[in-house]
């Protein structure tokens, strides 16, 4: 493993421009496999577009993004092989639980088992073992900010 691979994800001088305002300004940092990273400043700062662009749904205007040594610059978020986990969760209200967490790997065709294996997993990583099959409407507002979690890692 070289060093590039050893590293999550490395984001280097990433800046995003909307016309002349700069968005993200000269934005770098490293996140080690299986480190758990909080981005933190005020609103407006830039922590969700830094996100976005990471996850591939904005582009960057200049710089380097990599997951595991791979150069994700200007790939579509399809092609990243990363999770996101939006503010309002983004839950599919009419899916249970387990539904909800399987819907990424559904589209990207895993198998049945590897899929099961992922939602056993995820579930029991985020405290959520025995609600696989309760709706969203059903569990808290923290239950359902866990789903989403257990989403972005089944992935």
């Amino acid at each position: 493993m070289n060093a590039s691979q050893d590293k999550a994800v490395q984001v280097d001088s990433v800046c995003r421009r909307y016309g002349d305002v700069m968005a993200v300004d000269d934005v770098s940092f490293e996140v080690g496999h299986g480190e758990f990273v909080s981005l933190l400043g005020p609103s407006g700062c830039g922590k969700t577009t830094t996100l976005r662009m990471i996850a591939g749904f904005i582009m960057a205007s200049d710089g380097t993004i990599r997951v595991n040594g791979r150069d994700v610059t200007y790939l579509p978020p399809e092609k990243r092989e990363v999770g996101f986990v939006f503010q309002n969760y983004a839950l599919w209200p009419h899916m249970t639980v387990a539904e909800n967490v399987a819907f990424g790997l559904k589209l990207r065709k895993r198998d049945r088992a590897f899929i099961a294996r992922k939602i056993e997993e995820s579930l029991g990583v985020t405290g959520l073992s025995g609600y696989e099959d309760r709706l969203p409407r059903q569990l808290s507002g923290g239950q359902q900010q866990r789903v989403a979690l257990a989403r972005a890692l089944a992935l």
